[in-house]
């Protein structure tokens, strides 16, 4: 394992123990995607020799693509270093330690967590920075956290919060407590219609100041996510984003002339995988403290062949420093593969993949390639005039155009939309190389 560059993110020796251990599990034909006749444990299935086409491997199949992942590895690295701004990737997107790895030797200044148990289970990977992107509500979800928090004193959490009955339920619970450190509190902006966060300055700033006044707290931040706004078109949402930026920076500011301010570092975050270069104009504040300013894309080593395709597309279009890294523009890494099981009507197909398989909810999966077993050793792309049209749990109905070379049997390699919705559908999903040759698994904890 590689040294990580930043030390304070993850104790690596407790990481790779975690790592090691999950290497050493036995998998087999209870996880869906691994072989029947695999009997070994699952840092090995790399050297069984499977290859995509291997009539030992069942369908449908998860797989990650090496080459394009390193490739999206290296964009997000040369635009951090362009920037200067921080990541803290969304854990919950893949869920996946041997992939927080790869982003931990890549730099990563910490994680995100969604939940308060994602909390507690990146504090025993050996994570030292952690971000949670929610309220931390709940006796039982605040008792679990604080409770880590005694036990690893090392850890460093920070917490959002846009009410005062959330604040006052946690200075109840963090002063019953001997704590390490205070509980860090990052202020949520939000936006008229969307999720949470409060919806003006002025009542963020109120809040600011109350917690300000609460022992057993450290006010240390704003944070916002913008990645539900809307509007009637792109440009639209991306002018949302920009007032919401906005409205941070307004907030900062007025917290800092009122010396709110309780960390030695203060925290401003925003920036999921479609906007975070928007996001990064964060970096335009500036106080006579030390502002860190931390994007949290979660998305970005995998993409997806749909949605953030399009997202990355139009992001190094409009934010020139994206636009002139020397690194392609992330792809999508993750396909699943399923078989032609039925072509009963000319146009109509139906292979062995569905909703139990893949994404849907943002948009229906895209057949991108496909492959012959015995006839063919690598996928070839399919035309545009194949698409899915409707998934049922285990049959995805398919539009074959006139011209299609598809027969039954044949494999199709689909493109996903949203990457968080099929990460969570595999327990295990097999890394293959540039000719879609096996080359490990990475097991993930839903």
């Amino acid at each position: 394992m590689k040294p990580f560059p930043d030390p304070q993110s993850c104790d690596q020796k407790t990481f790779t123990a975690h790592i090691q251990r999950m290497r050493n599990t036995p998998v087999g034909i209870h996880c869906k995607g691994i072989p029947a006749d695999y009997t070994g444990i699952t840092g090995k299935i790399g050297d069984a020799g499977y290859y995509l086409g291997d009539h030992r491997l069942p369908v449908p199949l998860a797989i990650l693509r090496d080459d394009i992942m390193q490739e999206n590895r290296k964009w997000m690295r040369e635009y951090l270093a362009a920037t200067g701004i921080s990541l803290a990737p969304h854990g919950k997107t893949t869920l996946a330690p041997e992939l927080f790895q790869m982003q931990l030797e890549d730099g990563i200044w910490g994680i995100t967590a969604a939940t308060a148990q994602q909390v507690v289970f990146f504090v025993q990977l050996g994570f030292r920075r952690i971000l949670l992107a929610n309220q931390l509500v709940g006796e039982g979800n605040i008792q679990m956290v604080l409770s880590a928090l005694q036990l690893h004193p090392a850890v460093q959490l920070w917490v959002i919060v846009d009410s005062q009955d959330n604040v006052d339920q946690l200075v109840a619970a963090c002063t019953q407590r001997e704590l390490p450190a205070p509980l860090r509190l990052l202020v949520e902006l939000g936006v008229t219609g969307g999720r949470t966060g409060l919806r003006q300055v002025e009542d963020a700033l109120y809040l600011a100041r109350y917690i300000r006044r609460q022992p057993g707290v450290h006010f240390s931040g704003i944070e916002g996510y913008e990645g539900i706004v809307s509007g009637h078109d792109q440009d639209a949402r991306e002018s949302a984003v920009k007032s919401m930026v906005t409205g941070m920076l307004d907030c900062a500011t007025a917290c800092d002339a009122e010396a709110l301010w309780e960390s030695d570092e203060l925290i401003l975050t925003a920036g999921g995988t479609e906007f975070f270069d928007l996001c990064s104009a964060l970096k335009q504040f500036h106080s006579r403290h030390p502002v860190r300013v931390v994007i949290r894309s979660g998305c970005y080593i995998t993409s997806d062949s749909i949605a953030y395709k399009r997202a990355f597309q139009r992001l190094v279009q409009r934010t020139p420093q994206a636009h002139d890294l020397a690194a392609n523009v992330p792809e999508g890494a993750l396909e699943v593969w399923a078989a032609l099981q039925s072509r009963p009507e000319k146009n109509l197909g139906f292979a062995t993949l569905g909703k139990r398989d893949i994404s849907h909810d943002w948009e229906l999966p895209a057949p991108l390639y496909w492959l012959r077993p015995g006839e063919m050793r690598v996928p070839q792309p399919l035309s545009d005039g194949h698409r899915v049209t409707k998934l049922n749990d285990q049959h995805a109905y398919l539009h074959i155009p006139d011209n299609s070379p598809l027969q039954i049997g044949d494999l199709i390699g689909f493109g996903i939309s949203h990457a968080c919705t099929t990460f969570d559908k595999w327990r295990c999903l097999l890394q293959v190389n540039a000719q879609y040759q096996v080359t490990g698994a990475i097991s993930t904890f839903f």
